[in-house]
């Protein structure tokens, strides 16, 4: 099970694709046509795209993808599309199956949305292997990654860090929501760019901001920043990461445009601080070998929700532990994709974090999808589950009220 030509019997029936929307309707500006940005999360609300891989047995696993649900939902059901691909499969066989959706849509595929589908579907068919087999998904993909030590042992515990989405309004609730983090036990906090704070004013302003954020995770807890591509030059970005790193950040994430990878290179080659990219559309083990051989920056942030599944992952992982650089995962606030990257932090030597959402407000189609809730101890670690497969099941409750058709 789980490679090449073995069969256990069970055959995949069918795959489905799960909408959530935790509002109604969505928002219009004023010209009549929907809006979504960056910034809209706490304004217009979230939205979700589960998908769920079926078998004859009765079992089922379940991924995400970080892409609009009609669009995932096209790439799975059209006539030539993963789910014909896949029906009257060995689920099992999850490695031989990436690789067939990976060549079948090779003419249209092999970056973008669709490999983020089979990301997705692959998730989901290791979540079933795992049930299959009464192991823990950790346990199947610890050969994934070679370059772990010989005789070595999966941790027990991850270290999620937290981060704080929308950052607030101002200086003072930035602190407030950040002290609700170190509350919680987070060892590691990370402050987005936003309207009026950080990224969007003057050198000063962000100073202030990261000063503010110091003082109230004090010495001893990470920060980490995210700028998210706001910054169109390299000189600007210099001027101010020279400002802030007296603060000490663990990472400054995503400071330039995602495609400016010449930039990237003179920036992490001007600088102390490691320079962190990836969540921004990156996909694949071929787009990371560029980040990180063009780009050079110090860490990449693949995402089992974007990034092509588990195993892709683990690979992009093993290239950057090659080159001595960091492999820290994007999840944002997509539980399934934060289940499955407790699995390969458990497997992977240089993920020393995973990203772990606080969002302002909560949402149900967060913080409850799951069952059990992924939990936090207050010592800031997520325990690694031992229950087969992600160890974890939807929550067919929220499912239910929440639940759109693909759009």
């Amino acid at each position: 099970m789980c490679g090449r030509g073995t069969s256990s019997g069970m055959k995949i029936t069918r795959i489905e694709t799960i909408a959530l929307r935790d509002r109604p309707t969505a928002a219009k500006s004023s010209d009549g046509a929907r809006t979504h940005g960056a910034h809209d999360h706490g304004i217009y609300g979230y939205d979700e795209t589960v998908v769920r891989v079926h078998t004859t047995e009765g079992l089922t696993g379940i991924g995400q993808a970080e892409a609009p649900s009609l669009v995932i939902d096209s790439i799975i059901r059209n006539s030539h599309g993963l789910e014909t691909l896949l029906k009257g499969e060995d689920p099992t066989n999850v490695r031989r199956l990436w690789q067939k959706m990976y060549d079948a849509t090779g003419l249209y595929g092999r970056h973008g949305v669709v490999i983020t589908a089979i990301g997705a579907i692959e998730t989901a068919l290791w979540d079933i292997a795992g049930k299959a087999l009464g192991k823990p998904v950790h346990e199947l993909i610890w050969h994934a990654f070679m370059t772990t030590k010989v005789g070595a042992t999966p941790r027990k515990s991850v270290v999620p860090y937290a981060t704080v989405y929308p950052p607030g309004d101002n200086i003072e609730q930035l602190c407030e929501r950040m002290t609700i983090a170190t509350a919680r036990g987070f060892r590691a906090v990370k402050v987005e760019e936003w309207p009026g704070q950080f990224g969007n004013v003057d050198v000063e302003t962000d100073v202030a901001v990261v000063s503010a954020a110091r003082t109230v995770l004090g010495p001893r807890r990470d920060l980490m920043i995210d700028v998210q591509n706001r910054w169109q030059e390299v000189a600007q970005a210099l001027t101010t990461i020279r400002a802030v790193e007296q603060f000490r950040p663990f990472f400054i994430e995503a400071p330039l445009p995602a495609d400016n990878l010449d930039g990237y290179a003179r920036l992490a080659n001007a600088v102390d601080t490691r320079i962190a990219v990836g969540d921004w559309g990156f996909t694949g083990r071929h787009e990371f070998r560029e980040v990180l051989e063009v780009g050079n920056v110090d860490v990449v942030q693949p995402s089992a929700v974007r990034a092509g599944g588990i195993d892709e992952v683990l690979r992009i992982a093993e290239m950057a532990y090659a080159r001595g650089r960091l492999c820290i995962p994007h999840a944002w606030c997509h539980m399934i994709g934060v289940a499955a990257e407790i699995h390969m932090a458990a497997v992977a030597p240089n993920m020393p974090y995973i990203e772990f959402p606080i969002p302002f407000p909560d949402s149900p189609i967060i913080t409850d999808l799951l069952v059990p809730r992924i939990q936090v101890s207050n010592g800031g670690l997520i325990e690694v589950p031992n229950r087969p497969g992600l160890g974890f099941e939807l929550n067919e409750d929220v499912v239910e009220k929440y639940r759109v058709e693909p759009y």
